[in-house]
């Protein structure tokens, strides 16, 4: 999307939460609907000062809903898709009171994905890792980049973008692999292999067929990356069951881990989407409490979903090392197996009605078309146990 010039009357989403984040005094003025409004909102890493007027309020009475806003601050108006906001934003620079209104709405802020490369401090390192920031449902996915080639690991359905970004940084993709079977969103995993002709990954586990072609991988797999162009690169396949009966986290190099929605950084994946929070919750305790016991203190925890701005670090990353979790998130607190499954059951909480429909897309069981998609997506992702407080 071009970008605008800052006086012009719109504003893209990039441009408002590069604005927002460093601290600029802005006032977002929604016009969304009541409920539309209590559901989600627009968030920067910091606070944003909102104004809630909904559109039909400025029809009835411009005059009026003009007169609750101040005249020397930076407005910018959001509705759901770009459109009410553009009108309202006639009204009030006729008025003589500055405003853009946000390119795209709502839809574009939970469509809009933001790259931010992860520092990478190993010894000899002659790779890369971005983190792709979903800013607006908190879902992140991830480029690996070893000479020429590059892995996508659990991308959003704009496929043309991570085939972009790849592009601009000299690689191609060679691989692309699923976390697990994402319930919160469309994953653009077999589309993105199909377009380019690259394998793909993702397992279903027990209980679940997956219809899309898929290019085995085991348990303590390596994939090579990088070939002699620019050094190599290992990551290596870790079974990681309890969200979902087939979860795994990628080991990428000697300690990033990308964890899916298996660790988050304040807390877990919940395990009782698939109604199973007894059989997942065990399966997800020793997971926890023996798969991932082994690894370092310093290992990176770089997860697939985040709650929230504040779980976004000073370098713009969602990341954790392991040692600080251990002592930091509730669920790895509980050392008995039927303690941490109390726990999982006290935080079950309704799924989102679109939740079976978007796994069974996932699995290659259903299609959806990209409007249908969208309405499912929208609004933040449901995907953390959250904190238990259970006694250890």
């Amino acid at each position: 999307m071009a970008s605008v010039t800052p006086d012009s009357g719109s504003v893209t989403v990039a441009e408002l939460l590069a604005r927002a984040d460093a601290g600029e005094p802005l006032l977002v003025l929604d016009v969304r609907n009541d409920e539309e409004w209590q559901a989600w909102r627009l968030e920067g890493r910091r606070p944003i000062e909102t104004v809630h007027i909904p559109y039909f309020d400025f029809i009835e009475d411009p005059v009026a809903c003009q007169r609750r806003l101040p005249r020397q601050r930076d407005i910018v108006a959001v509705c759901a898709q770009g459109g009410s906001s553009v009108m309202v934003v006639d009204t009030l620079r006729d008025a003589g009171i500055p405003a853009q209104s946000l390119v795209g709405g709502m839809v574009a802020y939970g469509e809009y994905l933001q790259p931010v490369r992860v520092p990478v401090d190993e010894a000899g390192a002659t790779w890369e890792l971005w983190q792709i920031n979903r800013r607006g449902k908190g879902c992140l996915s991830y480029v690996i980049r070893a000479g020429r080639e590059a892995i996508v690991v659990d991308p959003s359905r704009d496929v043309a973008w991570y085939e972009a970004f790849v592009r601009g940084l000299g690689a191609s993709i060679v691989r692309v692999l699923d976390t697990h079977v994402h319930a919160d969103h469309v994953s653009g995993g077999p589309a993105l292999a199909a377009r380019i002709g690259a394998p793909y990954w993702v397992k279903a586990g027990e209980g679940f067929e997956c219809k899309h072609a898929i290019a085995p991988l085991a348990d303590g797999q390596k994939i090579e990356l990088g070939g002699d162009a620019g050094g190599t690169l290992d990551v290596r396949i870790m079974a990681a069951p309890g969200h979902t009966p087939g979860s795994s986290a990628f080991l990428v190099g000697r300690r990033h881990l990308l964890t899916g929605d298996t660790l988050f950084v304040k807390s877990v994946g919940r395990p009782d989407l698939g109604g199973h929070a007894v059989e997942w919750g065990r399966a997800l305790f020793h997971t926890l409490r023996e798969r991932f016991a082994t690894l370092p203190d310093n290992t990176v925890v770089l997860p697939a979903h985040y709650a929230g701005p504040e779980e976004i670090g000073a370098d713009g990353v969602v990341s954790a090392p392991f040692g600080i979790l251990r002592r930091t998130v509730p669920e790895l607190q509980i050392r008995d197996e039927q303690t941490f499954i109390r726990a999982m059951q006290r935080a079950v909480k309704p799924a989102p009605a679109t939740y079976d429909e978007v796994i069974r897309v996932n699995l290659g069981l259903a299609t959806v078309d990209a409007e249908k998609a969208t309405e499912w997506e929208l609004g933040k992702n449901q995907c953390a146990a959250g904190a238990t407080h259970a006694s250890p």
